[in-house]
């Protein structure tokens, strides 16, 4: 059984927060539903550190401000597992990304755990710690909750501070914590939980198959639904679903006829944003051409790109087993394609690639640049059949 303190009352979360601000590593969950409103709806709090964990319910307290004041303290080391919407929900709530933080899931998938594991698995692999899994799909916004369902959310963070402290000490004897700040800089930035409702029509399933002003009308189309979700606190898909949208902004001409004829438009929605509808559509297909959307040109690799980028990938592949590392999280294939196109000659500066930045360039950029341009070259040792870098500078394998 899990031990928790279960908080519902303002008193017993200001108590609460005197004894978290004692803490130098607070464990950090939300529980929360999304499926039929904008915002997240926050259900549950739960916090661990100093071997006490809290479950406070924020739909019966009124004033969380405690409690954010503490998260948001940058003496505390917050602690999340792929905390991209835990983080949301506290800069939703306070304005303020709750840093320094750590996230055991990046963390993990530096040490060669996979590129996304899962809590539960991690939890397995590090304390052989098998957790229930049966409240997965819990209605949290239900009251009261039960035994069980508190029981899994204490789990939730009880057991993430073990993960951490083990993926923070293996992190640090491979010197591997700079690599974590690294992949961390987007969740701590303030402008990673804020939407570009400008840039948003990118993500419209369909929308690379428009360009021009088509791809304008589109442009201003996502913007009106995403601010008309927002404002109404409901998904985009129950303002305007993504197919009729697309098909909204291909057509040449529009009136309230045209959209009639759209499927997914009803009566009704017509009669409440018709108008509006095709005011948007309008302001992007009469916008500027040089105010169009620019998708990314469709690439023209160069003779032998395929050839080369099987030579990088094997080289990627090799320092990622060395490195006990995923392959992909060192580079993409889309990045490898890339650079095999521009290592035709080698010309002028290598394009602005992940894995040529940062620690990604220490690892394995380097020596892709340096494969490229003939400066090493990859053998097959004949007692393990395993590829070996040869350094024509040094003449050495490695």
């Amino acid at each position: 059984m899990s031990a928790f303190t279960y908080i519902d009352q303002a008193a017993a979360l200001q108590q609460a927060c005197t004894e978290m601000k004692r803490c130098k590593v607070l464990c950090v969950d939300t529980e929360f539903h999304r499926e039929n409103t904008y915002y997240p709806e926050f259900a549950l709090l739960q916090i661990y550190g100093n071997h006490q964990c809290w479950i406070i319910d924020p739909i019966v307290i009124d004033d969380m401000r405690p409690v954010w004041d503490v998260l948001c303290d940058p003496a505390i080391l917050k602690v999340f597992h792929a905390g991209r919407q835990d983080i949301e929900i506290i800069v939703n709530a306070c304005d303020t990304v709750p840093a320094p933080l750590f996230d055991t899931q990046i963390a993990a998938a530096l040490l060669g755990f996979g590129q996304q594991i899962g809590f539960g698995n991690l939890v397995q692999r590090i304390t052989k710690k098998a957790l229930a899994k049966q409240e997965s799909f819990s209605d949290w916004k239900a009251r009261p909750l039960t035994k069980k369902q508190l029981e899994y959310a204490a789990d939730d963070v009880i057991w993430l501070m073990p993960c951490y402290q083990a993926l923070r000490d293996q992190l640090q004897a491979r010197g591997r914590l700079d690599w974590l700040a690294e992949e961390q800089e987007s969740l701590c930035d303030p402008a990673t939980y804020r939407e570009n409702d400008e840039m948003l029509f990118w993500r419209v399933k369909g929308a690379n198959k428009l360009k021009g002003a088509h791809l304008a009308a589109l442009r201003e189309l996502a913007a009106w639904r995403e601010r008309e979700a927002r404002r109404r606190n409901i998904p985009r898909r129950r303002i305007l679903a993504d197919e009729p949208l697309l098909e909204i902004a291909r057509r040449k001409q529009l009136d309230l006829a045209t959209l009639r004829r759209i499927r997914g438009l009803n009566e009704g929605m017509i009669k409440r944003f018709g108008e509006v509808i095709m005011l948007a559509w309008q302001s992007g297909m009469n916008s500027d051409e040089a105010d169009w959307p620019q998708g990314e040109r469709r690439r023209q690799h160069t003779a032998g790109t395929d050839l080369r980028c099987e030579m990088l990938d094997t080289l990627v592949r090799l320092k990622a087993e060395t490195g006990a590392i995923a392959p992909a999280i060192l580079a993409a294939r889309s990045e490898l394609m890339t650079l095999a196109s521009w290592g035709h000659r080698c010309h002028g500066q290598p394009p602005a690639l992940s894995c040529l930045q940062g620690w990604r360039y220490q690892l394995v950029g380097r020596e892709l640049l340096q494969l490229l341009r003939g400066e090493i070259c990859l053998s097959l040792n004949p007692r393990t059949g395993l590829p070996v870098i040869h350094r024509f500078d040094h003449g050495a394998d490695t």
